[in-house]
């Protein structure tokens, strides 16, 4: 193991915290302070590196509207179905001697893009056949990447997505005249499902939006609610995502009248269920419980992909011999550092923007998420170093010291680390992470830990 020993003088020793049995902290040079005690560095901990795949992950909560297809030879694709439930935004009287037009779906890009941008992306829109909300759990408030609902057979319109996050083009698309016909019939006959929104969700539980173009990768993002229409920039604020009502009245103009119908944003079940197709790949056979590929079997290198599940799990075979360095020790300061392998990333495989760490063990369950000295959630934002490489760095002093102390105690205990990415990102983008697992010597994942021996 390769250790520097530092003398421990006063303007490093300030640098560092440490705590005593009950927890408090205290400066180290008004304790170590005799001319014994020294201050280590230790960062060749061995690490083995592992890609886990995740139960479920929330994916309801998010304003916006995601929808694409992600193609990865490596790791696998993934195809989202957004759900999305549906009501009229104000309550409209038609008159009896007005005439159906025609029922038109409209959507707006926010700004939000992944991959090919020239070519139109195509989608099918279809109606969900069970209320959109959790099927066993009364008083659940979110939804998960794993449910999947009944959805109609024949679709009610197929939209061409105009993917240009410059112009803003909204796309229109001309829905099932069928049903049109039926909801404008309901509302000049004064149905109580046109009445109340409540009466409309119960009679129509929503749509499911499903990607039919997926030779490529891609994403974007689609505005749903007012507030989200007002952050963005990139097009006209006067067009929403919604689905429009046409009729006309006897002396309307040649545009028409029309009633409008949206994604209802207060209701907290709109949600993402994700298809992952991983055929033909080393994770074919990755399942959920506690199972992983090492890295060794999937060419030294392991992996994050947003909306499979996918994260990478770190175990530290060797963090326990740091007890060695001395009987009178004390961990002050531990660092993991992740950068991703080079030329991994692109515009079209793009870096999550900000990574969690959650302790696990041999099951790969998520049994919390790691914390600093003050209880904030430990996390990591992009950063770039001055050659321009990317790179994640975690503080993980609680998780070192937890480590340390069980290994102590059982030596049969064995804690890991998972590395993940927020719901939101896992939900409404396509991302991946490709870390080396330094079996080249490379320092693509290192964890950095400063001690006191006195």
């Amino acid at each position: 193991m390769k250790v520097r020993i530092l003398l421990l003088v006063s303007l490093i020793a300030a640098v560092f915290y440490t705590c005593d049995d009950d927890g408090d902290s205290y400066d180290v040079g008004d304790v170590f302070s005799d001319s014994r005690s020294v201050l280590g560095y230790v960062d060749s901990f061995s690490l083995r590196l592992s890609t886990i795949r995740l139960d479920s992950f929330i994916t309801s909560g998010s304003s916006d509207i995601f929808v694409g297809y992600y193609k990865d030879e490596k790791v696998g694709n993934v195809l989202p179905e957004t759900y999305l439930p549906i009501i009229f935004s104000s309550k409209t009287n038609i008159p009896e001697d007005s005439e159906y037009d025609s029922l038109v779906v409209c959507f707006k890009p926010k700004g939000g893009w992944v991959g090919d941008t020239l070519q139109p992306k195509e989608v099918k829109i279809y109606e969900v056949l069970e209320e959109i909300k959790p099927k066993h759990y009364a008083d659940q408030q979110q939804m998960f990447n794993h449910w999947k609902l009944n959805r109609s057979n024949a679709e009610l319109a197929t939209v061409s997505l105009e993917p240009n996050p410059t112009r803003g083009v909204v796309s229109w698309a001309r829905m099932s005249d069928s049903l049109g016909q039926i909801w404008f019939d309901m509302i000049v006959n004064g149905d109580d499902a046109m009445d109340r929104n409540d009466y409309f969700e119960e009679y129509f539980k929503g749509i499911c939006i499903v990607p039919q173009t997926t030779n490529c990768s891609w994403g974007l993002d689609f505005v749903t609610s007012s507030t989200a229409i007002q952050q963005s920039k990139a097009v006209d604020d006067a067009v929403q995502f919604e689905i429009r009502l046409y009729y006309r009245k006897p002396g309307d103009d040649e545009e028409g009248s029309y009633m409008t119908f949206i994604v209802n944003s207060s209701n907290p079940y709109k949600y993402v269920h994700f298809e992952n197709d991983r055929s033909g790949t080393q994770f074919e056979d990755l399942q959920i419980d506690g199972d992983r590929v090492y890295s060794d079997e999937s060419d030294n290198v392991s992996y994050i992909q947003t909306g499979s599940g996918m994260a990478l799990r770190i175990d530290f075979p060797t963090l326990a011999g740091l007890n060695s360095a001395s009987e009178y020790m004390s961990v002050v300061d531990a660092r993991l550092l992740i950068k991703p392998r080079e030329f991994s990333y692109d515009e079209e495989y793009q870096l999550p923007s900000t990574l969690y760490l959650a302790i696990t063990d041999e099951s790969n369950d998520l049994h919390s998420n790691v914390s600093n000295m003050d209880g904030s959630i430990v996390s990591s934002n992009i950063g770039y170093l001055s050659d321009g490489q990317p790179y994640y760095v975690f503080s993980v002093l609680t998780f070192v010291r937890r480590f340390i102390n069980m290994k102590i105690e059982n030596s049969n205990n064995t804690l890991a680390l998972i590395v993940l990415p927020s719901d939101l990102e896992n939900s409404s983008s396509f991302k991946r992470l490709v870390v080396d697992d330094n079996n080249k010597f490379a320092e693509n994942a290192l964890l950095q830990i400063y001690y006191v021996t006195y």
